[in-house]
């Protein structure tokens, strides 16, 4: 009875080693497959980034070029929309720096002042 008992235990031991085995090769095939979408997936990422950046260029781009187009004449459209540049610097400023708005105190400063002007009329 002794030898069918270790006999048992062997087989049981031997069965575990088996699963063991298989367990691992299995884990190993998983991970080289993760690794290889984990690199498709970086090389999408770039590119994505790459396009978002070369869009938001050419946005940048344009509407440089638009702003100077109908603000570069300073008095003309700034009668229609007083201290246009100095709001849309600020929203920039804000978008740009959500964790720290402090750093746009200058353009707030600057807002303040065409304000002033615009109420006022002075220059």
């Amino acid at each position: 009875e002794r030898e069918k008992i270790g006999e048992r235990k062997a087989a049981a031991l031997q069965g575990a080693l088996e699963q063991r085995a298989k367990l691992e090769q299995q884990m190993g095939s998983f991970r080289e497959r993760n690794s290889r979408v984990q690199q498709q997936l970086d090389t999408t990422i770039e590119g994505l980034e790459d396009k978002f950046t070369d869009t938001a260029n050419v946005v940048e781009y344009d509407m440089a070029r638009l702003e100077q187009k109908y603000l570069g004449s300073s008095s003309q459209s700034g009668d229609n929309l007083p201290c246009l540049m100095e709001r849309a610097d600020i929203a920039t400023c804000y978008n740009h720096n959500k964790n720290d708005p402090l750093v746009c105190s200058a353009f707030i400063q600057a807002l303040t002042k065409c304000t002033d002007k615009a109420v006022t009329g002075s220059a």
